[in-house]
């Protein structure tokens, strides 16, 4: 475990804080999580994973926990970062590997109604990756990795955002978001229907810690960040994000403020006719808690919410991904913007 502590140390520059829930759970429980890996998966019959959303009943206006079998099945349950596909066929989720000490990403595929067994993305396994999201379209992935960029055969001291696109054959050759003449050093994509990447990132000029930027994205080159301002960022930190498909709100994780119920909340804001933001407010019950929540994400037709919730407080650590009724959001947005 030391190694991947040593990793994270090293990457806490741009790397948002929801890491530091997984560190606590994976070393003091990770022979434990070994076992219990291997006693459940053989357990667990994938085959029962039938229809939309593995065929869970979907939550109404409480939160609910999505895919226990899947995002729940060690001890402890570090699974995060879930996303479907645009068309609902595909889920991809970030898991921590206590074996390899490496974060990768999996995905499932739903085939004649039937979900596979998650097996490792193509574009992942090797080193530290994380944070996937979707192109509106879903041609493009994005995700957020330390793997050595081009010309160099270690890994990057602080993560890159990398992207892949669709063939005919599967996911293409992995590339790195290009910035002038180097590389976005960022974290947690989010990509609208237009092409402008969003994405939290330290850099000159910050109004705190990471804060969240965007830029616009096209055929693997980004334009010059523009930091999202005050209405967004602040002397705290800003991390992990979803913005909606036409910019309309994003979602925000956001530590240490002084209204948070737990170290990190997830926050909203809305998009004015004028092209403003309003300040983000925190979501509130039954949301956040009192413990850390983040990876904020909607279902492909928007009806649900997704986000993580990391319990650090408890006897037994865990995370969890809960899942709950969009009109939420509605709800959080008193003026219809």
């Amino acid at each position: 475990m030391l190694n991947w502590l040593t990793l994270f140390v090293q990457d806490n520059k741009e790397r948002n804080m929801k890491a530091i829930g997984l560190i606590i759970l994976t070393v003091i429980f990770s022979v434990n999580s070994v076992h219990s890996q291997e006693r459940i998966e053989k357990d667990f019959d994938y085959t029962d994973l039938k229809g939309k959303y593995f065929g869970q009943k979907p939550p109404d206006k409480e939160p609910e926990v999505f895919a226990p079998d899947i995002l729940s099945k060690i001890k402890p349950e570090w699974a995060f970062c879930s996303e479907f596909s645009p068309d609902g066929n595909e889920f991809y989720f970030t898991e921590y590997d206590t074996i390899s000490n490496k974060e990768k990403i999996m995905y499932m595929l739903c085939i004649n109604g039937v979900w596979t067994k998650p097996e490792v993305a193509s574009f992942s396994g090797e080193y530290n990756d994380n944070d996937q999201r979707f192109s509106s379209d879903g041609n493009t992935i994005f995700w957020r990795s330390r793997r050595p960029l081009p010309g160099n055969s270690e890994p990057e001291k602080y993560s890159i955002i990398w992207f892949a696109t669709r063939t005919k054959n599967g996911w293409s050759k992995s590339q790195p978001v290009k910035y002038g003449e180097t590389y976005l050093e960022a974290g947690y994509p989010s990509i609208s229907r237009s092409g402008i990447l969003y994405f939290s990132a330290y850099r000159d000029g910050n109004l705190g810690k990471s804060d969240i930027h965007y830029s616009k994205f096209d055929n693997g080159y980004c334009d010059t960040p523009v930091n999202l301002g005050s209405s967004i960022n602040t002397k705290y930190a800003e991390g992990d994000l979803y913005v909606s498909p036409d910019e309309d709100f994003l979602i925000v994780s956001c530590w240490n403020r002084p209204d948070n119920l737990g170290e990190s909340d997830l926050y909203i804001s809305f998009r004015k006719p004028n092209g403003t933001w309003t300040e983000l407010k925190n979501m509130g019950e039954p949301i956040n808690t009192n413990h850390n929540e983040n990876c904020p994400s909607f279902s492909p037709d928007g009806k649900y919410f997704f986000y993580n919730s990391v319990e650090i407080d408890e006897k037994l650590p865990k995370t969890r991904t809960y899942w709950i009724d969009s009109k939420i959001i509605e709800k959080l947005n008193p003026n219809n913007y």
